[in-house]
This record gives structure tokens, sequence and C-alpha cells, in this order.
């Protein structure tokens, strides 16, 4: 028996319907699988990452000393490295969370903008390629940074989603400070990178 040609047109349309929508589904279920992947590592990430920090009022004042020093020579900043205290003369603050400088990860590093020598009053002048040099006189190493970016993360929600340091991947250092200058609406971040390491 002949089939006429619009039943044949229909059982086409009906072949082609069903494959596209098998070609769909399988799509679809390969994005799934691509998703779980990806929801997965920033997990793995994410485990890796600090606990939370008050980033402008750290209530981590631990007794231990750092003897460093962080040098950022377009800022004329040469200030000493604490652990004990945010609110000192020429000193900046080291965040425990985060890991120590030219190590892996992210070192954190707070400083006043206005206040206490207000070393960071000028930090929004920092462009990408401007470095900070830590001097580690108990690791007896020299450790330049390179900034990356500046003025590009500002924290207006840092208390509710406080900051996280990674503890992992290429050594980076975070220097932080409030915005508006004299003002804790924010916090203002500045990245760098590490770009080299010496013996002192």
């Amino acid at each position: 028996m002949k089939m006429s040609p619009y039943k044949i047109f229909s059982i086409l349309i009906i072949v082609a319907c069903f494959t596209l929508a098998a070609s769909i589904a399988m799509a679809g279920f390969e994005q799934m699988e691509n998703v779980t992947q990806a929801q997965k590592s920033v997990k793995d990430y994410q485990e890796k990452m600090s606990n939370p920090v008050n980033a402008l009022d750290p209530t981590d004042l631990t007794s231990s000393y750092i003897n460093a020093r962080l040098i950022i020579p377009k800022l004329n900043v040469n200030a000493t490295i604490r652990s004990d205290t945010v609110n000192a003369y020429n000193a900046v603050y080291h965040y425990p969370e985060s890991v120590m400088p030219g190590k892996p990860g992210e070192c954190g590093i707070l400083g006043h903008r206005t206040t206490y020598s207000g070393l960071f009053t000028n930090i929004a002048s920092l462009k990408p390629g401007d470095q900070a040099i830590i001097k580690d006189f108990a690791q007896k190493k020299k450790f330049v940074y390179e900034v990356t970016s500046n003025g590009n993360d500002i924290r207006w929600d840092y208390k509710t989603k406080p900051i996280r340091f990674s503890q992992e991947g290429q050594a980076r250092l975070l220097i932080v400070t409030c915005y508006p200058p004299g003002k804790k609406q924010a916090a203002w971040i500045t990245h760098f990178k590490m770009v080299s390491s010496s013996d002192l």
C-alpha cells in the first residue's frame, strides 16, 4: 500500500522532533554533570579557605610575634608587621587566619588610612605593577609582590559576608583598609601577587 506524501512528511517530522528532543535531553544531562562537577570543585576550594574574619575590627589578636616589615616604596611605607594589635603607630596587622608571607595562598595585612600614622592614606594611587616588599627576618627572606588590582575590590558587605583567605595556590598579598577614608562602611582590598623571593 502506497503512503501519501503527507503521511511520509508527518512521519519525518515526528522522527525529527524525537531526534531533537533526545539531543536536548542528552545535552541537558551533560550540562548537569558539568554543573555538579563545578559545584564539587567550588566546595573543595572553599574547604581550603580560612575561617571568616572581621575585616576592619579583627578580634583574633594573637600574642605571637612576627619579625617582619612591610615596605611600599610608592607610598613611602616602611612599617612593622604585628599580630597583636591593629592600633599602633607605623605598624600594620597580619591576619593570623591568612598565610604567612611568601607561603602559597593569601597573606592578609590590615592598616589604617587616616589614624595611627595613616600608612594607607594614598593607597588608591597604587597601579598594577607597583611593588610591595615584605622582609621576613624570622625566615631570613625578602618577598617582592606586585599590584594586580586596586580599587576593583571594595567589600560593602564585609560584615555580612566576612573575608576568607585562600590557603593554597600562588603566593598573594591582600592589603585591607577602610573605605571611604576614615569610615568603616566598606573594606578596600588591594591585590598583589608574589613575583620573587630571595634570601636576606
